[in-house]
């Protein structure tokens, strides 16, 4: 069989083999580095470094995850009128509500990417952006604690909206989650696909009867075990490319040889000088 695998065409069929191997491990070392990898992104973005919120993220489009925990500074007015509260929030382990007010932003904008799903950026809903306020053991003391009236400027943690919950046996005003994408049915606003948690209480109307409400950072992710799956699939498949050239060689020797012992075998009559009888001689061609 090795005399076969030498010839020019299993040769070349095994270099073919070599170079897609070759792929299948820079692929498996692409992913072996992202698992290891995985948070340094995270890690190199300065979130601690105050930016304006308009420099980053537009209205009506998806927030990239890497801002979250991001510091921003933007400057508006709250809107009272557009106000909810979030059921079942814990607070040093008691349930609550938190208040969560929309955020009118100066100078904010649509993104491109609505614009071109064809929202209508020319009629009169302001562009505003929830702020949880702060924390409050039931719903009458929401109303202890109004939102500041007039303009405002605010330095807040920049967090990730939530999944819409069903609210529809809740009272008037009151929500599961704070999904924006289910606060623009509750009022007519353009909005963004995150929340600001305000860093200074004073500019949040909180009072004697709300605790301010810190963003929760998220936990370091760690080591990124499906890149690392991928990368032993890429592995196998390496592998299994050789596999596939062995087998098809040796299914390949196996026909040869069984063509080798069906060959026919032809007779020679061979007769000396001085011999009377003839010998039979058995030469396969």
């Amino acid at each position: 069989m090795l005399r076969l695998a030498l010839t020019p065409r299993w040769l070349g069929f095994l270099a073919l083999v070599l170079v897609i191997a070759s792929i299948f491990v820079g692929l498996s070392m692409w992913q072996v580095d992202r698992a290891q990898h995985k948070n340094d992104a995270i890690e190199a973005q300065d979130v601690d470094q105050v930016k304006p919120l308009n420099d980053i993220l537009d209205a009506q489009v998806t927030m990239p995850g890497i801002l979250s925990d991001q510091r921003v500074g933007l400057s508006g007015r709250y809107l009272p009128d557009m106000q909810v509260l979030v059921t079942d929030r814990l607070h040093e382990g008691e349930s609550g509500f938190w208040v969560v007010t929309m955020f009118e932003v100066d100078g904010a904008e649509v993104g491109e990417e609505a614009q071109l799903a064809g929202a209508d950026t020319a009629g009169a809903e302001p562009i505003a952006i929830p702020v949880v306020r702060g924390w409050v053991p039931d719903a009458a003391s929401a109303a202890a604690d109004p939102a500041p009236t007039g303009d405002v400027q605010l330095t807040a943690r920049l967090g990730p909206v939530e999944g819409p919950l069903p609210a529809s046996d809740l009272p008037d005003g009151q929500v599961r989650s704070v999904s924006t994408s289910q606060l623009v049915n509750f009022f007519e606003v353009y909005s963004y696909s995150g929340i600001l948690f305000p860093e200074d209480g004073e500019m949040t109307g909180a009072g004697a009867q709300m605790a301010h409400v810190d963003l929760e950072k998220q936990e370091d992710g760690g080591f990124d075990w499906q890149s690392a799956v991928y990368a032993v699939e890429w592995i196998f498949f390496a592998g299994f490319a050789f596999y596939i050239w062995f087998t098809l060689l040796r299914d390949a020797y196996a026909r040869q040889q069984e063509l080798d012992s069906d060959a026919p075998v032809e007779y020679v009559v061979v007769k000396q000088a001085g011999e009377t009888d003839l010998h039979a001689g058995g030469v396969r061609t």
